[in-house]
C-alpha cells in the first residue's frame, strides 16, 4: 500500500520533497494546505497535487501529514492527526509550551499511529559519522557535549511592509533558548541521555532591543548520567552564520565541528598522535551509515533533510518506533521550555520533567505506553 501523504505548510513543506519522491511505491505526496491560498495553489501546480480548504480537510483525504507549519502550531496539529488515525512527521520543535507537551504526549499515547519529530541535524555526515563513532565506544565514556546555534535573523522577523511574522514572538518574543532541538538532538542522541536540569543565563538586549530575547544565550544543562551540556543560541548578533557547530569529550577522545567553513576533527586517544588533530574525513568510509551515504538531489541542510522522511516511512511499514519518537522530541524540546523560567530567575537551576513519568493519556485503560503501571 502507498502511503498518501499531505503537507501543512508550503515553505517549509518544500525541504520533504526530495525524500518522498525518493520513495516511489511507498509514499506518494497528493495533497497541500497552507493558509495562504496563493502559495497553497502555486505550491500544488508545481508538483501535481490538490490543494485543501482547511488543514481538517487535508488530514482527512491522507494517511500521514508533514506538519511544516510555524512552530506553535506543530502540536495542536500534530494532535488533530494523530486523534484522526493519521501518522505525523512534525517540524521541530514539538510544542512551544508544557501544556502543549503534555497534550501531544496524550494524543500520542492514546492512538496507534507514528509519531516522528523530524529533528534533521543529526543526519548531517558529519553528525551521522560521529554518531556511529561514539556507538562503537571510540570516545570511550562521553561527559561533555556542546552546541551553538548562530544564526542572525532579523530580516525573518518582520513581513516587507513590517508586520510581525510569526518568529518575531515565538523565536525573539520570548527570552531563553526558544530553539533548541537543532543543538540538542544531535547531542542527545549521542550521550543516549536526557537533561535533567537547566541554567539558563543572557547577555541581555543589545543588538536589536526590541526584542525580548537577548542576543546570546546560554543554556547548560545536566544529564540522567551526569554529563554536562552547553549550548548556545543566537538569532540577532551582528555575525557571519554558525548554525552547525557541536563538539563532544570523552574518556577516549574528543569531536570538534568545524568553524568558517573548516573541516571537523577528532582526537582518538591512542590512535591520534599525542597533542594533534585528524580530519573528521579520514574516518568517513568506516564509520557513515550505509544507508546514508548517498544525498538525495534537492535535499537541503547539507543534504540532511531527505533522511527524516525515509526513516518516518520506514518506521510505519515495518511497524516500530521511529528514531525520534515522541519521548526523544520532548527530551529534545522541554529543556529550552524550562530554560525561559530560568532565565527569568536569574538562570537558576530547574528541574526538566521526564515526560515518561507524565501521566497525561494514561487514563483507566493504560494502553501501549503505560511508564506507571
Amino acid at each position: 500500500m502507498t502511503l498518501r501523504v499531505g503537507v501543512a505548510g508550503c515553505r517549509r513543506g518544500e525541504g520533504f520533497l526530495a525524500g518522498l519522491r525518493s520513495l516511489a511505491g511507498k509514499a506518494i505526496l497528493t495533497s497541500v494546505y497552507d493558509p495562504d491560498a496563493d502559495a497553497a495553489q502555486r505550491f500544488a501546480a508545481e508538483h501535481r497535487i490538490v490543494t485543501a480548504a482547511s488543514y481538517e480537510q487535508l488530514v482527512d483525504t491522507v494517511d500521514a501529514v508533514v506538519v511544516a507549519s510555524p512552530q506553535q502550531y506543530h502540536a495542536p496539529q500534530a494532535i488533530h492527526a494523530l486523534e484522526s488515525g493519521r501518522h505525523v512527521l512534525s517540524e521541530v520543535p514539538g510544542a512551544v509550551s508544557l501544556e502543549q507537551a503534555q497534550a501531544l504526549l496524550a494524543a500520542c499515547r492514546r492512538n496507534t499511529a507514528t509519531y516522528m519529530l523530524a529533528e534533521n541535524y543529526g543526519y548531517t555526515r558529519p553528525n551521522l559519522v560521529v554518531g556511529a563513532m561514539v556507538a562503537k565506544g571510540v570516545f570511550g565514556d562521553l561527559y561533555y557535549a556542546e552546541s551553538e546555534y548562530l544564526h542572525e535573523m532579523k530580516s525573518w522577523h518582520t513581513t516587507p511592509s513590517g508586520a510581525p511574522t510569526w518568529r518575531y514572538h515565538w523565536q525573539v518574543g520570548r527570552d531563553g533558548h526558544t530553539y533548541p532541538t537543532h543543538s540538542l538532538g544531535p547531542l542527545l542522541s549521542w550521550l543516549d541521555d536526557r537533561i535533567t536540569a537547566v541554567s539558563c543565563v543572557g547577555t541581555g538586549r543589545h543588538t536589536d532591543p526590541e526584542h525580548v530575547i537577548s542576543d546570546t544565550v546560554l543554556l547548560l544543562g545536566r544529564t540522567a548520567r551526569g554529563a554536562l551540556i552547553r549550548t548556545r543560541l543566537d538569532l540577532l548578533s551582528n555575525r557571519p552564520h554558525l548554525m552547525d557547530y557541536f563538539s563532544i569529550q570523552g574518556t577516549g577522545g574528543a569531536y570538534e565541528a568545524g568553524r568558517a567553513g573548516e573541516p571537523g576533527r577528532v582526537h582518538v586517544h591512542g590512535r591520534t598522535p599525542d597533542n594533534t588533530w585528524e580530519p573528521i574525513d579520514r574516518y568517513v568510509e568506516e564509520f557513515l551509515p550505509e544507508q546514508y551515504a548517498d544525498p538525495l538531489d534537492g535535499s537541503g541542510h547539507w543534504g540532511a533533510d531527505s533522511w527524516p522522511v525515509r526513516d518516518f516511512v520506514a518506521a510505519i511499514e515495518a511497524g516500530e518506533r521511529p528514531p525520534i519518537d515522541i519521548y526523544a522530541a520532548l527530551d529534545m524540546t522541554l529543556p529550552g521550555l524550562v530554560s525561559e523560567h530560568s532565565i527569568a530567575q536569574g538562570g537558576a537551576w530547574l528541574a526538566v520533567p521526564d515526560p515518561r513519568t507524565w501521566t497525561a493519556g494514561i487514563g483507566v485503560d493504560p494502553g501501549r505506553e503505560a511508564p506507571l503501571t
